[in-house]
């Protein structure tokens, strides 16, 4: 296993970033360029990151130890450039089962590169603290948790899996909030690395697009305790798990 110049016992993870926050957004907690690192840092995840938009893309699936693909304000099923490139490379990945992991337009546009389907949600915005419960089991959860709370924003929806997906947990208005394919593809439909106070503020801002109920009743939602350090914990867990499994038969 490389760590690509990560400290002992660290991952250096490929994030494919494919946004970035707006000025007045960023300056609440950072720019996604902050808001990854200090969010996976302490659970010994390190980043090398790579401008997505901008085309800028691995050469190799090896290049890193293991991949993330962020979030966008794009729609994973908009034919740009950009995200018919990375499409083809989240294929490539799956291909050769490195291991992967999709965060909110992430985990859409990796539904979409393995035969999914996409499509904007019937029941509108997804904003603030929402509740998913766990409904299978996988290596890297402990049998124990039985669900999530984690921030949300996303007007998109995986309303099918690829073949071979396990879905993992879900809610009322968004059936699928996570799924994992084998042991080397793990997807989750929240933001992990978002913090309320910025929520608040992209809340505010699209309020005339998500609409006044749904946008109030978000802020509202936002003094809610959340599992954040729990999916994390299992993002990176899923990794370790995938790199070790992937060691010992490489030794084999």
């Amino acid at each position: 296993m490389s760590t690509s110049g990560a400290g002992p016992g660290r991952l250096t993870v490929g994030l494919l970033l494919c946004d970035h926050l707006d000025a007045d957004v960023a300056e609440v907690a950072g720019d996604y360029t902050e808001l990854y690192p200090t969010t996976y840092g302490p659970a010994g995840i390190d980043f090398r990151i790579y401008e997505a938009t901008a085309g800028d893309l691995p050469v190799s699936v090896d290049e890193c130890d293991a991949w993330m693909t962020s979030g966008s304000r794009a729609s994973a099923y908009e034919r740009e450039d950009w995200i018919l490139r990375l499409r083809a490379f989240i294929a490539e990945l799956h291909a050769a089962r490195r291991p992967h992991v999709g965060i909110c337009f992430g985990h859409q546009l990796t539904a979409l590169a393995l035969g999914g389907d996409v499509r904007r949600a019937p029941v509108g915005w997804g904003v603030g603290v929402r509740d998913f419960a766990l409904v299978a089991d996988a290596p890297w959860i402990d049998p124990e948790d039985r669900g999530f709370r984690i921030l949300m924003s996303h007007q998109d929806q995986v309303t099918e899996l690829p073949e071979g997906a396990e879905l993992l947990a879900t809610a009322d208005y968004c059936p699928v909030g996570a799924y994992r394919v084998a042991d080397h593809v793990f997807c989750v439909q929240g933001h992990p690395e978002f913090v309320p106070d910025l929520s608040a503020l992209l809340i505010r801002k699209r309020r005339g697009l998500i609409g006044a109920d749904v946008a109030d009743a978000g802020l509202r939602s936002l003094d809610e305790p959340l599992d954040h350090d729990l999916v994390i914990g299992w993002i990176a867990g899923f990794y370790r798990r995938a790199l070790g499994a992937d060691r010992d038969s490489s030794a084999e």
